[in-house]
């Protein structure tokens, strides 16, 4: 028997959540600015989960853009919510290790289990008034944008490292991709190698191994080993090479 209430845009259809008069309100990967209006309602605050180790990685995509960006590791803040964009004051913080495994799928699995136990210490202490409320450091804040259709394409400009990172970190949603003979690849997994090729142009396919699809990138190579061809399943990409009569046809093709 617990009324629910969702409403499309918060600014304008707060009055349900204000005739409520709660005593605390928890947010979380909640995408809209909360009015004053309801940040002033409740007797013990507004709080909010937000899943990076604030001040860094500020605002929507703090998972993708930990891994796509490169960071070592990220945790999660509990912060009381005020006007701006994830810039209240820090009440708890949990961290953890980002493995070179880690997929924006597997950390947000593991981000949502220490969020959960550490609002479950946190809620208590505010309630008995022996939370603790720390300024942000503006000066050292970084922002996490919601990741755009620009950013899911796969830049094979780049070093290897940054391409795997760009991968994973797209994986399993939205998904990164590329083009091949005019048609989108979503790839998944990948892998890095040793293999260095001269008098290539970035992004060309470099080989077909058992497990993947090579291709150059600035400093290297990486396999692509996980991918969804357009109209297709998800798939291995020894599967979708099975599938290719001609292979020698396609090295030395650009994709993107």
């Amino acid at each position: 028997n617990i009324e629910v209430y969702q409403p499309q845009k918060i600014r304008k259809e707060f009055e349900p959540v204000v005739k409520a008069k709660p005593d605390l309100i928890v947010t979380c990967a909640y995408g809209q600015i909360i009015p004053e209006e309801i940040l002033n309602t409740p007797e013990l605050g507004c709080i909010n989960v937000h899943a990076s180790l604030l001040p860094k990685l500020r605002g929507g995509a703090p998972i993708h853009h930990a891994i796509i960006d490169g960071y070592s590791k990220t945790g999660v803040t509990i912060m009381k919510m005020d006007t701006g964009l994830d810039t209240g004051d820090i009440i708890s913080q949990a961290e953890i290790p980002i493995l070179d495994t880690d997929t924006v799928s597997s950390l947000h699995d593991k981000l949502s289990i220490l969020g959960r136990d550490l609002l479950l210490e946190t809620i208590p202490k505010i309630i008995d008034g022996t939370a603790s409320y720390t300024k942000q450091d503006n000066s050292i804040s970084t922002y996490a944008k919601n990741i755009s259709k620009e950013e899911e394409i796969i830049d094979f400009s780049k070093n290897r490292k940054a391409v795997y990172n760009q991968i994973r970190g797209l994986n399993s949603f939205p998904g990164a991709y590329t083009i091949l003979n005019g048609k989108r690849i979503k790839v998944y997994e990948s892998y890095i190698t040793d293999n260095i090729f001269t008098g290539m142009l970035d992004g060309t396919i470099t080989n077909f191994y058992e497990d993947g699809i090579g291709v150059k990138v600035a400093n290297g190579e990486i396999v692509l080993t996980k991918i969804k061809p357009e109209g297709k399943n998800t798939m291995s990409a020894s599967d979708y090479i099975k599938g290719i009569k001609d292979k020698n046809s396609l090295i030395g093709k650009i994709l993107g």
